[in-house]
């Protein structure tokens, strides 16, 4: 678990070996840790910053130079800092927290925070997955989106009286604002923090 004095976005990148065939045969994934530091982000390669700018929705298409895409993600990454809590969650995407983390996220100041309460086993559960994707894209640094397991926290969705899934809870400074049990559009998630 990381503060947000001190967090740094933990990224995968997944880098591609390419044999003779025109398409890759193998992948092979790095863990990379990536700080606002400048210095540190020089050391990336160009395709390497602009898919993390990607992931982070900022359009890199009209940078012309290496040192633009470095400051567009040294940016990025000073906001997410600041953006959460518990560090584990970044403006625009959805974060898998744990209990201690949604505690943390209670208790930050900032953002709205939409909770979606699920099970691994649960059809409606999968079918809200990609909809919460695209309302935390639209959403972008306008709200925190997470996601908890209530069969790996079954205290705290007890606590949070989850009793459908999915159940998706908008919280605002600390209180639940708003809940809702069932599957839903992303349209209404956004609405449910807006």
């Amino acid at each position: 678990m990381h503060s947000a004095r001190n967090a740094y976005a933990t990224l995968t990148l997944c880098a591609l070996t390419l044999g003779f065939a025109p398409r890759p045969r193998v992948s092979r994934c790095t863990q990379l840790r990536l700080s606002p530091d400048r210095d540190e982000l020089r050391k990336l390669r160009v395709k390497e910053l602009q898919a993390e700018l990607g992931k982070r929705n900022i359009r890199w298409q009209s940078f012309l130079e290496k040192e633009e895409l470095v400051v567009a993600l040294s940016e990025a990454l000073e906001a997410a800092e600041n953006f959460s809590g518990s560090g584990a969650m970044t403006p625009g995407l959805v974060a898998e927290l744990t209990a201690e983390q949604v505690e943390l996220e209670l208790q930050h100041d900032g953002a709205p925070l939409l909770l979606d309460v699920y099970a691994t086993w649960c059809g409606p559960c999968q079918l809200m997955a990609p909809e919460l994707r695209k309302a935390a894209a639209e959403l972008g640094a306008n709200a925190r989106v997470g996601k908890l397991d209530s069969d790996a926290y079954p205290k705290l969705a007890e606590t949070l009286r989850v009793g459908g899934l999915p159940t998706i809870i908008a919280f605002r400074g600390g209180r639940e604002a708003t809940r809702v049990e069932g599957a839903v559009m992303a349209g209404d998630l956004v609405r449910m923090v807006s």
